[in-house]
């Protein structure tokens, strides 16, 4: 019974999201909404040394996405939900490597020394952004109520889906290729 009890418990533990408010001394930045007709330009830095330029406004965001569709998963390191999805994103990653890009979207503060080594002990094969930009984005779509929180845009930066949680791999197998179209 008690066996019962604790597996059933462990699910509803995987398939929750984090509360990104149980975590707010990690946010910086505030996360008031773009209101009608504001209009912010901002890049995202990512671990690879390279930069995503973002044009946003109230309605969308624009962003240089190589012709590919893009996913932003926002996340933290200490999200349990967030690291249980890295093995499916990778596979996503290297399964439509040529048409399509995962973006890590770091939502704490943490230094080059310490996201390196998050990196490798994970061993992710998409690139992670961080820094400001990261909390720019978060407001730019609509502010992230929970992480891990996921955004996938076609390769015209039109969004596809928003996902709050762990989303099963299949699911989102599916919507790339719709985004591929």
């Amino acid at each position: 019974m008690y066996k019962k009890i604790l597996f059933l418990f462990s699910i509803l533990l995987v398939f929750n999201a984090c509360d990104n408010k149980s975590k707010e001394q990690d946010l910086n930045v505030s996360t008031a909404l773009l209101t009608q007709g504001d209009k912010v330009n901002f890049s995202l830095k990512t671990n690879d040394g390279k930069n995503i330029f973002i044009k946003a406004n109230s309605d969308a965001i624009e962003f240089e996405n190589e012709g590919k569709a893009t996913l932003f998963v926002f996340f933290a390191t200490w999200c349990q939900p967030c690291l249980a999805e890295i093995p499916h994103l990778n596979k996503l990653q290297e399964k439509y490597k040529e048409s399509f890009k995962v973006v890590g979207v770091l939502l704490e503060d943490m230094n080059n020394e310490n996201l390196s080594a998050f990196i490798n002990q994970y061993k992710i094969n998409y690139s992670i952004s961080f820094g400001e930009g990261n909390y720019l984005l978060a407001k730019s779509i609509g502010g992230i109520e929970g992480i891990p929180t996921m955004v996938l845009y076609d390769n015209n930066s039109k969004m596809i889906n928003l996902y709050t949680g762990l989303i099963p791999e299949e699911m989102l197998d599916i919507d790339i290729q719709r985004a591929l179209l």
